[in-house]
């Protein structure tokens, strides 16, 4: 570690939940939520440099069997919206009626409700 005169402070806003993780893991490792972070930054310097080295980072299981690969993002793949996702998964909504009308429908009636579709 460094002399402390040689280190910068950092703030940082952490929802509760996260704030409680943080907690959790510095409790678990013996450390400070400072250590966890900084360790935190280790692993990400890690599989970033193994990302721009075409590698990847896993987990093995007892057998030494890749049990999870863990893997970052690609900025130039863009991530496909839900709703395309929903539409893969479930199909097109073939409803004739305008969205004005559909909408209409969900206000007055607070339901969904269309006889070709009913469950």
């Amino acid at each position: 570690m460094t002399n402390t005169q040689e280190m910068v402070r950092f703030n940082l806003d952490l929802s509760p939940e996260l704030n409680q993780v943080l907690e959790e893991l510095a409790k678990k490792t013996g450390g400070t939520k400072s250590d966890v972070l900084r360790q935190a930054i280790t692993l990400m310097q890690i599989l970033v440099t193994a990302k721009e080295q075409t590698q990847k980072l896993g987990l093995t299981d007892v057998d030494q069997l890749i049990a999870t690969e863990i893997i970052m993002p690609s900025e130039d793949v863009p991530t496909e919206h839900p709703l395309e996702t929903f539409m893969e998964s479930f199909g097109a909504w073939e409803d004739e009626r305008a969205p004005e009308e559909i909408i209409k429908e969900i206000y007055d009636s607070r339901t969904i409700s269309n006889s070709k579709y009913s469950l």
